[in-house]
């Protein structure tokens, strides 16, 4: 019988060794593989528009727990409403002069950014405050806030704090505003709201989700935020004096937007090639999640910009009471949509209307409500809200 010799031997060593140590060498190369990168191509430019849908209240999804590979499954989620997030060139801007690009944050507030070394930076907002009724806003940041970083990797983290104040004199508020606030402003000369934001990002997981029968590949961002809101009136030669604990007793329903919140977590989802962050999850401080959006299934495209004509409305009687009418001015042609919304976001009432010469007069039946406060939005035919707003109901 012929047996190997020494040296086939030791050949056969060698190729075993070789082989193990190739293994081992591609073994770190395909898990870095599965890992996602983002690059600055997900920062909005001038001409998007970031579609979104908003899920039903009271949809959960399993987040699962932080780490690699993550393999998420969101299921079929049906939509309650459609979001479009315009973005347009700030050209010829004199307020926020240093902004590169405006983007709507919401229906009824514009984003101002900077884009540099490789950071989409929000330098200022304009819009509406829920603390001033009727008052529109216009608050830099200080220092501006990183909203969009690139490259954007697994296990990248930040830390990031801003403050934007926002300072009035008295004769120049909305009667709205004078209303809701009564006694607490006489005498006073100006008015100060400070919010201070607090926030913790990390880039903690990476995987795979599966959404609506679409499977993306996805780098989660979690972003936990504290704000703190301070209300300070001055009188005279006299110095600001803060009278936030007077307004949480005077008025408790704004409450949630006074002193120091409690933290809110919200998971990003982005994926390479998408400007629209694959799906949004807001938790809040006890786990609920509040709210969640995802990404339409139609592609990014052109928009004329986020600076939508706005309709005037008003109503009466004022706080509301059974048949309420609501008398809306500077309207297009077309079919809208007025929703009363109570405190958990459900549909409380809502009238479908087209009116006459850009004008109408809408009567909605609101005497089951319980008294409270409720907001009001009015939304078009291509599911724009175009205004949103704060309501008593004096049931």
């Amino acid at each position: 019988t012929n047996r190997p010799n020494a040296l086939s031997c030791w050949s056969l060593k060698i190729d075993l060794m070789f082989r193990l140590l190739l293994t081992l060498l591609l073994l770190p190369a395909v898990h870095l593989s599965a890992q996602v990168t983002i690059t600055d191509a997900y920062f909005p430019v001038a001409g998007d528009t970031l579609r979104y849908s908003v899920a039903e209240p009271g949809v959960s999804v399993d987040l699962l727990t932080a780490g690699a590979d993550r393999q998420w499954d969101f299921g079929t989620l049906t939509a309650a409403s459609e979001l479009k997030l315009g973005a347009a060139s700030p050209e010829g801007e004199n307020v926020f002069t240093e902004a590169d690009l405006a983007l709507d944050i919401d229906s009824t507030t514009v984003g101002y950014y900077r884009n540099e070394a490789g950071s989409l930076d929000l330098i200022g907002i304009r819009g509406t405050n829920a603390l001033l009724p009727g008052y529109e806003i216009e608050a830099k940041l200080s220092p501006a806030r990183p909203e969009r970083r690139a490259p954007l990797a697994y296990q990248n983290a930040y830390t990031s704090m801003a403050t934007n104040v926002i300072s009035v004199a008295t004769a120049e508020l909305p009667a709205e505003t004078r209303s809701e606030y009564g006694v607490l402003l006489t005498g006073v000369d100006s008015i100060r709201l400070t919010t201070l934001s607090d926030r913790d990002d990390s880039v903690d997981a990476y995987g795979t989700l599966l959404l609506n029968g679409k499977s993306y590949e996805v780098l989660r961002e979690k972003r936990v935020e504290t704000v703190t809101t301070t209300v300070e009136v001055k009188s005279g030669a006299l110095d600001y004096n803060d009278i936030t604990p007077l307004l949480r007793a005077f008025a408790p329903e704004y409450a949630a937007f006074l002193g120091e919140q409690a933290p809110v977590t919200t998971y990003y989802f982005w994926s390479p090639g998408q400007k629209e962050a694959v799906a949004t999850v807001t938790e809040e401080e006890d786990g609920r999640q509040s709210r969640m959006t995802y990404v339409r299934s139609d592609a990014t495209n052109s928009t004329g910009g986020p600076f939508l004509r706005q309709a005037s409305i008003s109503i009466y009687p004022n706080p509301a009471y059974g048949l309420t009418t609501f008398e809306v001015s500077g309207l297009d042609n077309g079919e809208y949509t007025i929703s009363v919304i109570n405190v958990l976001g459900r549909r409380v009432a809502t009238t479908t209307f087209s009116p006459t010469l850009g004008t109408a007069k809408v009567p909605i039946e609101l005497d089951n409500l319980p008294r409270g406060t409720y907001l009001y939005t009015l939304m078009n035919q291509r599911g724009r809200i175009l205004t949103t707003r704060r309501v008593m109901v004096g049931g």
